[in-house]
């Protein structure tokens, strides 16, 4: 759902909105209007956090890999909240004690987006390719009922993702014959 304000809706004022209604996400857009999603299904939150799991193997001596509740400005004013990131150490360090207790004031270096049955792979898309616009190096949206997978910037050194274990991640498994 979009939400247009009457006034464009602060830093302060959107972490404000978010306390009060913590079961809903929202992300600023450029032009000031806000973008509200319900709770993440659960089986994408398990996705989520195979995907993490695989940047933190990839670069948790490096940098943070963080979910969901990581805000990101970005430098044309939306505020992104990526369901995957990973942000260096470097860059993390490099924010003042108060940015540290808000919204970071960057794109993070890596984006993953997984499309939720209330989602649209296409603007899960244009999410994405918005976060390597604004100067995130690589950037992944990902829609487990089809399948595909899209990838936008170049993967860091190193860095390969298993996208079948994270869209599979979740589903029963499955048991010998013997059990």
């Amino acid at each position: 759902m979009t939400i247009v304000p009457d006034h464009p809706i602060d830093d302060d004022e959107l972490l404000r909105l978010a306390a009060a209604y913590p079961e809903l996400t929202f992300e600023r857009e450029p032009d000031g209007s806000l973008d509200v999603s319900p709770p993440p299904a659960f089986r994408n939150i398990i996705r989520a956090s195979e995907a993490a799991r695989q940047l933190h193997a990839w670069g948790g001596d490096r940098g943070y890999a963080l979910g969901d509740a990581a805000g990101y400005k970005l430098p044309d004013a939306s505020m992104r909240i990526p369901d995957v990131s990973w942000i260096s150490f470097e860059r993390c360090e490099a924010m003042t004690d108060e940015q540290r207790e808000t919204i970071a004031p960057f794109a993070p270096e890596i984006a993953i987006e997984i499309v939720s049955p209330s989602d649209s792979f296409s603007k899960q898309r244009r999410k994405v390719e918005r976060y390597v616009e604004q100067g995130t190096q690589y950037a992944v949206v990902i829609d487990p009922r089809t399948r595909r997978v899209e990838e936008f910037g170049a993967p860091p050194s190193g860095l390969r993702l298993d996208f079948d274990r994270i869209i599979d991640a979740g589903a029963p498994r499955r048991r010998d014959a013997s059990d």
